[in-house]
């Protein structure tokens, strides 16, 4: 499997996850008759949202991260959009956080940084005629990035939700979402998404 280069900013983080990471690369995924979209929330536990934690992300960003994500977790499924958890195994163990709602979505446990590296992650999107992935979680400079960049060298479409990514600073967070801005990622406000999902269902429904 091929790798692509990891910068450095995000090593550290990509360290304490498992690795200084380089997204993985696969099989691009085919063109789909009724192509369909997944949320894919990353690394949302409580190790990494509570303040004093081992690595915990900036406490500031916290509170807003949750209220953007938990109503596109909500609604998910009720408007034809796959809900996907991605748990870090590093540490061993990591339980998603309590404030994080969680109704009925696969749940896909990882000991790297990148999502993909856990290969039923791909296989179950790929089974489901997933091409759009929207991503939301933590760190926004390592497994969202990460993530985010192996599912574009699958030949995914990515957006990133900005208002539900945290990191362990305002500054990376925002470089990471510039960077990938710059590589291809598009960047979306929560409540944009949600109202994109709902146009989605009544088009769908027309048809």
């Amino acid at each position: 499997m091929k790798l692509k280069r990891a910068p450095l900013a995000a090593c550290f983080l990509a360290l304490a996850l498992g690795g200084c990471e380089r997204a993985t690369t696969g099989e691009r995924i085919p063109i789909y008759d009724r192509p369909q979209v997944a949320l894919v929330v990353v690394d949302v536990q409580k190790e990494f949202l509570e303040p004093g934690g081992r690595l915990s992300v900036a406490q500031n960003q916290v509170a807003p991260m949750l209220a953007a994500t938990n109503p596109l977790v909500e609604n998910a499924r009720s408007l034809g959009v796959e809900l996907v958890y991605v748990r870090s195994e590093s540490p061993a163990g990591g339980e998603l956080d309590s404030r994080l709602l969680q109704p009925s979505g696969r749940v896909f446990r990882k000991d790297r940084a990148d999502a993909f590296s856990n290969p039923e992650l791909d296989q179950f999107l790929r089974s489901h005629s997933v091409d759009h992935l929207v991503l939301a979680g933590v760190f926004a400079d390592a497994s969202v990035y990460y993530t985010a960049e192996a599912a574009m060298n699958r030949g995914y479409k990515v957006k990133v939700v900005r208002d539900a990514v945290a990191s362990t600073s305002d500054a990376r967070r925002d470089h990471a979402l510039e960077a990938l801005q710059r590589e291809g990622v598009e960047l979306i406000d929560s409540e944009q998404e949600l109202s994109e999902w709902v146009r989605r269902k009544k088009y769908l429904a027309s048809r």
